[in-house]
């Protein structure tokens, strides 16, 4: 039996000329190529930070996989959206003639908007798949946070002041019509990370950054935004970039510049952890992700079957965590409540009011203000049949249950 690991990441420019650039990102929105002024703004940044590092990272990380699983597996890697294309190197897998393949996506957390969409491209009629969806609550990934962030507080702050701005890839907030487990987990994650470190509340928050205008709404609050809005700040802010592993330009460009800029102009120092790059910590959570998921069982995979457009824009329907709720009620009985409300109450301390989610911030607040109309279509879509009051009622009894003390 000849089995390989495929090692998949987001990709990058090929070149860093305008249509290089302009390939690239017409490659991510799914043959809509954008006009001429992004294209120019996103070739500038690229040039600002010499270019992004990622393919080169990569390929150092996937060379020391290789070392490291060599007696057992053959190992491939491919981009999402540069070459090399995930349907060219399976082809060479199959005349490689490999039977089971384990795929590896280079993005810790499952989301339809990350990891679905490298399952869009896994096809073949000869190879079966085992697709590991995440990995995030490897052991050694989070000791590789802990003990930078830690480091850096250690040695750089002390007693001084500071804030841990923890920051992930935001998702539109039509993720979450399909209960995608993405900001559950990055939530998860900070909590693993900031209770291994010892952090108080206080001295952590999490915000989303590196959206793209796609015509949809995302989840907020953006870390850009966060900053601005804050009416006082502490001496020093630590960026985490925690959705991502390698450095690109959403980690040199999105933080280091944009966050750094703004961190300057109030007057607060920066500070960024490394990120875990070809470090051996990674390694050795790659080689753990592989051994804990090698069992799993390798199926043909079809994503027509398996996966859904990702970038098809919302219908109005009521979202997925709703329908639950209702199907599963009994007559005379109150509906469960979704998992981020329950998680949010059992880290709740006594005389606490927890921090409800942007999302519901916004869907409650449709109510209160229809000129909101980014944060009120889902809402005033819902409301407009009869039978989705029950909607509303449901999330009115969300805020009174996140605004009880």
């Amino acid at each position: 039996m000849k089995k390989a690991i495929l090692v998949m990441t987001y990709g990058t420019p090929e070149d860093y000329t305008f249509e290089g650039v302009a390939k690239f990102f017409t490659n991510i929105r799914r043959g809509v190529r954008p006009n001429d002024d992004e294209i120019n703004l996103l070739l500038k940044n690229y040039l600002r930070i010499d270019g992004s590092p990622l393919q080169e990272i990569t390929l150092k990380e996937v060379n020391l996989l290789k070392e490291a699983v060599r007696d057992e597996y053959q190992v491939y890697f491919a981009n999402k959206f540069s070459s090399p294309y995930i349907p060219d190197v399976i082809s060479k897998m199959e005349e490689d003639n490999i039977e089971e393949c384990i795929c590896l996506i280079l993005e810790p957390h499952y989301s339809f908007y990350s990891i679905m969409g490298y399952e869009r491209f896994i096809k073949s009629d000869k190879i079966k798949f085992n697709i590991i969806k995440s990995w995030y609550k490897e052991e050694k990934l989070i000791e590789f946070w802990a003990d930078e962030i830690k480091k850096i507080i250690d040695t750089d702050i002390k007693n001084d002041s500071f804030k841990v701005i923890f920051s992930a890839h935001s998702v539109p907030e039509i993720a979450l019509k399909y209960n995608d487990p993405y900001v559950d987990q990055i939530f998860d994650m900070t909590k693993i990370i900031a209770e291994k470190i010892g952090l108080d509340k206080d001295n952590y928050t999490n915000t989303w950054q590196s959206e793209s205008d796609i015509g949809m709404p995302w989840i907020k609050p953006d870390v850009l935004e966060y900053l601005r809005d804050q009416k006082e700040h502490p001496n020093h802010y630590i960026f985490v970039p925690l959705s991502f592993i390698s450095e690109h330009i959403e980690v040199l460009f999105d933080n280091d510049v944009e966050c750094r800029e703004l961190c300057e102009e109030f007057g607060v120092t920066y500070h960024r952890p490394p990120m875990p790059n070809y470090d051996s910590r990674l390694i050795d959570a790659l080689v753990s992700t592989i051994e804990a998921n090698k069992n799993n069982p390798f199926i043909s995979h079809n994503p027509e079957k398996t996966t859904f457009n990702e970038m098809d824009k919302p219908k109005g329907e009521m979202p997925d965590f709703v329908k639950a709720m209702l199907a599963n009620k009994k007559d005379g009985e109150k509906p469960e409540m979704p998992d981020f409300v329950k998680k949010m109450l059992a880290n709740k301390k006594d005389d606490e009011k927890p921090e409800m989610p942007d999302f519901v911030k916004k869907m409650l607040a449709n109510k209160e203000n229809e000129k909101n109309t980014k944060a009120s279509n889902s809402i005033t879509k819902l409301l407009a049949n009869k039978k989705d009051r029950v909607v509303l009622k449901i999330l009115k009894s969300i805020s009174t249950i996140l605004n009880k003390k």
